[in-house]
């Protein structure tokens, strides 16, 4: 009998072992499977860092074109509205010229009325008369 007991507790022994290492098992699978789908979120982060930074870096190029660019426009702009200011500049003085010379026009027709008489006019002889 006491034989019974030692092979009986020895089998539940065994039944408890077996239990815990399926329950390990799958302990392990789980870990495992954790453990990959981790692996493989890093992977796909990373892949998608790697495309980012390459739109990153075409975005920044773009940008440092359009940037160059617009320098350039604000360059001509700045030209435009030199040239602008130098013409207002040219059209002010010469309407202070204009304004000066109608004013001496002014002052000079004033000054002396000049008669105008109709010329007499000549009269010629008729190329017949002329000829005989």
């Amino acid at each position: 009998m006491r034989k019974d007991i030692i092979l009986v507790v020895l089998v539940l022994a065994c039944i408890g072992l077996i239990i815990l290492l399926v329950s390990l098992f799958e302990k392990t699978n789980k870990v495992t499977k954790s453990l990959d789908e981790e692996r493989y979120s890093r992977m796909v982060a990373e892949e998608s860092l790697q495309r980012n930074a390459a739109k990153l870096s075409t975005l920044e190029a773009q940008l440092k074109s359009a940037n160059q660019k617009m320098a350039k426009v604000q360059d001509q702009i700045d030209q435009e509205k030199s040239t602008n200011g130098d013409l207002q500049k040219q059209y002010e003085e010469l309407f202070n010229v204009k304004a000066d010379l109608e004013a001496k026009l002014k002052i000079a027709l004033e000054e002396k009325p000049a008669p105008v008489t109709p010329a007499a006019p000549t009269q010629e002889p008729p190329l017949e008369k002329v000829n005989k």
